[in-house]
């Protein structure tokens, strides 16, 4: 019966669900098996994984389009999984050292790093040489980061909408959360696509495809679909522009654009989101602390171009 448990440890526990599973490592662990152990090593693995991976979701800023309870509950239960799954594969290298600590043979050390941080993205050649330089940090760290990089090109696409600067970053602030979720190329290049602009059967440019979240007859739903690619900051804002000045479902929101709240109000009316409260998300944020900090000079442009 040791044995039978033994030889199986290997597939203990391999979904986050699997109770079974776990009952068959609890049993096997009271014969004092090696191949016990070293189960409960990649399950102790896998739920120091977990805690690293809640962590980092707590520190990503909860203003997203995306983000309610109930993508929170299936984002949860995706995290335990992959926990499980990284620790199969002994991502961290962990493994062999809680082993150790059990009372295991010595862990050799690795070779390498386990995890290494990805290399940033090699400057686009294709931005226009007019443009101003794109922000070195970026994505932003913070909520007050993303005002200061995007603002420049949000003065210049407003005035030919003719809705004030903050109008846009706020729009901008929630479709990408503070610009910490914006979708990525294939090789890990920002698309810097601010607005959410989905790339229809007119659009020519480059774009990515990636899973979103819809409203769909009141229901969230997920789906995949295709956006727009853009090379810079400057070429989001100015396409959004376009966008919304030459759609003729955006004219009756073009006319209230002076008004923020009509203007945003008109855009929801006209199917820019699928959101029941898109336009009063972006009110929320437009009343948040990152944007009623700045001085109305700074938003008007009187103090010249952040960098």
């Amino acid at each position: 019966m040791a044995g039978a448990l033994a030889s199986n440890v290997g597939a203990l526990a391999s979904t986050y669900t699997d109770f079974q599973g776990l009952a068959q490592l609890k049993a096997a662990a009271q014969t004092n098996s090696p191949g016990a152990r070293r189960a409960a090593a990649k399950q102790f693995e896998a739920v120091f994984i977990q805690m690293m991976l809640k962590a980092m979701r707590e520190a990503t800023p909860q203003h997203g389009l995306l983000d309610n309870s109930q993508t929170r509950l299936y984002q949860g239960l995706y995290d335990h999984q992959l926990a499980i799954e990284l620790a199969g594969r002994d991502a961290l290298k962990l493994g062999g050292l809680i082993d150790h600590s059990l009372g295991g043979r010595p862990a050799k050390p690795p070779a390498a790093p386990a995890v290494s941080m990805p290399l940033a993205p090699p400057p686009n050649p294709t931005a226009g040489a007019g443009e101003a330089a794109r922000p070195a940090a970026w994505p932003p760290a913070t909520p007050g980061e993303f005002v200061r990089a995007v603002l420049p090109y949000a003065r210049q696409a407003a005035v030919s909408i003719g809705v004030a600067p903050e109008v846009l970053v706020a729009q901008a602030a929630l479709e990408t959360g503070w610009g910490k979720q914006i979708p990525t190329t294939p090789d890990g290049r920002s698309s810097f696509n601010l607005f959410g602009i989905k790339a229809g059967g007119s659009w020519q440019g480059a774009q990515v495809s990636v899973p979103t979240m819809e409203y769909r007859d009141g229901a969230l739903q997920r789906e995949r679909a295709s956006f727009r690619a853009y090379p810079s900051l400057a070429a989001s804002f100015a396409d959004y522009a376009h966008l919304i000045s030459t759609q003729p479902r955006y004219q009756e929101a073009m006319t209230q654009a002076s008004n923020p709240a009509a203007y945003l109000d008109g855009l929801q009316q006209a199917g820019y989101a699928t959101d029941p409260a898109y336009a009063d998300k972006i009110k929320s944020i437009l009343g948040s602390q990152p944007l009623l900090a700045l001085d109305p000079g700074v938003k008007n442009g009187a103090n010249g171009p952040l960098t």
